[in-house]
């Protein structure tokens, strides 16, 4: 296992340093509130950092060298499964050892979307997948840029069921075109 050390500029929480929080608890009211503590912290990471994918292996926070504790694979897997079952990560390959972590939903990356076209006039004009979501020009700043493909792809197409934008084929899915409705 190649677990990355945590930078010490890292603020954690105090939990984090009690060792019991690395072995899953048998009580399951126990293990309930353990499972809460690491979906919160699971969450406020990503979002920090701006990362969606989560490697059981490579996530530094399974691990705290200080106190010698490192979560077991079991653990770790136990973990986004609660991520997955709260509808806050999906699970990107079939063994399970990755995962896409959504601390934003599709939806809620939708609105943030429709809110920026509307606030800009950029609505009745054609963007491409790739401009609107990791262009080096329109979007940077907003914040869903540089949101990980799957989740912009589920966000524009909320927004396209919705009858605020249409999306036209491309030669890719980034080259595809979206166009946003004038009154959305």
């Amino acid at each position: 296992m190649v677990v990355s050390p945590v930078p010490p500029e890292e603020v954690l929480p105090e939990y984090h340093g009690f060792p019991p929080f690395f072995t899953l608890q048998p009580v399951l009211e126990t293990r309930k509130m353990q499972l809460k503590l690491w979906r919160e912290l699971v969450l406020k990471w990503h979002q920090a950092k701006g990362v969606q994918i989560l490697k059981l292996n490579e996530w530094p926070l399974f691990a705290n060298p200080a106190i010698n504790r490192t979560l077991p694979l079991d653990g770790r897997r136990e973990v986004v499964q609660s991520l997955v079952s709260s509808g806050h990560a999906e699970w990107k390959d079939d063994s399970r050892t990755t995962a896409l972590v959504l601390w934003r939903s599709a939806q809620e990356v939708a609105a943030s979307i429709l809110t920026f076209i509307r606030d800009n006039g950029m609505a009745g004009n054609v963007y491409t997948v790739y401009e609107l979501r990791a262009g080096d020009e329109i979007t940077v700043g907003a914040d869903f840029h540089g949101t990980e493909p799957t989740i912009f792809r589920r966000a524009l197409e909320i927004l396209e069921r919705q009858g605020k934008a249409a999306l036209f084929k491309g030669s890719s899915e980034e080259g595809d075109g979206i166009k946003f409705v004038a009154d959305a």
